[in-house]
């Protein structure tokens, strides 16, 4: 099977070229790569074009994370699209790892997990424990989506479902063509052995907005799928104290479990207001607004 790799850029300059070195140095290399960038500001483009053999696409303004993925899937030959982000170089297994998962017709998608491999900050260190893109270590069968920083499907799968939602420009485009390829009958496998490193650098305040945006939008996700989005509601409910106390009593770590309190109350401040504009019939209302 031909793959080829897939990686969305917007404002990547700092880590797209260490990103761009580890797709050249795979040890099943890749049968073609390219590099979408999504109207940037800063020096991707040039970073790119010093790649040779990496093709770069253009857009000339920001149109978002889903559709730069679906630039890349129109523009690209291939059997197999393996998305990796900018900012999240690959283990020299990667595309190997990714290819065996493929292990029948009824898989359309396999993907891995990212590890944090900037923890600076307390809000760096938070992330790295509490919001970790990984369905853990255990290889699973069926999983509902694959994370975006690693994800790899058959391209007639994703292009039979319509490709990714421009709704989501820039979260949970990865949850929602995941739930649109498991109900059109496919197969998730999620495999840990494939694996990303995520150079995301946070401070509090970013990682705050940054974990209101997940919660948003992955409760826009789940409730235009018929997803049981009160799940998120739940989980966030439930998980707050229990990373309280272990950031307090294991960690001993009071910054840590301050920072906690904030988040899980912007977890919940977006999905209160996921949930009024989805009651609205306005998925993406706010979001959208504060871009105008």
């Amino acid at each position: 099977m031909r793959l080829g790799v897939a990686v969305p850029c917007y404002n990547g300059e700092a880590f797209l070229g260490m990103t761009l070195e580890s797709l050249l140095a795979q040890n099943r290399p890749p049968d073609e790569i390219v590099v979408v960038d999504d109207g940037s500001r800063d020096g991707s483009r040039q970073v790119a074009g010093q790649f040779g053999t990496v093709r770069l696409l253009m857009h000339q303004v920001n149109a978002g994370l889903a559709a730069a993925r679906n630039t890349a899937l129109a523009a690209m030959d291939c059997d197999i699209i393996l998305y990796i982000d900018a900012d999240a170089p690959a283990d020299p297994t990667l595309v190997e790892t990714v290819l065996a998962g493929f292990v029948s017709d009824d898989v359309v998608g396999v993907g891995g997990q990212g590890i944090e491999a900037n923890v600076h900050t307390l809000a760096d260190r938070w992330r790295s424990l509490h919001a970790v893109q990984s369905h853990g270590q255990r290889a699973l069968e069926r999983c509902e989506y694959l994370f975006g920083l690693c994800m790899a499907y058959r391209c007639a799968a994703l292009m039979k479902v319509g490709g990714f939602s421009s709704l989501f420009r820039t979260n949970a485009e990865d949850m929602d063509v995941g739930f649109r390829l498991t109900a059109a009958g496919g197969r998730l496998r999620y495999e840990p052995s494939a694996r990303v490193y995520h150079q995301k650098r946070d401070d509090e305040a970013s990682l705050v907005r940054a974990m209101q945006a997940w919660y948003y939008w992955a409760y826009v996700a789940r409730a235009i799928n018929r997803r049981q989005p009160w799940r998120l509601w739940a989980g966030t409910v439930r998980r707050a104290p229990v990373e309280l106390l272990a950031d307090l009593l294991l960690r001993h770590n009071a910054g840590l479990a301050q920072l906690g309190l904030r988040v899980a109350a912007a977890k919940l401040v977006g999905l209160c207001l996921a949930a009024a504009d989805c009651q609205a019939g306005v998925p993406g209302r706010v979001w959208h607004q504060r871009r105008e």
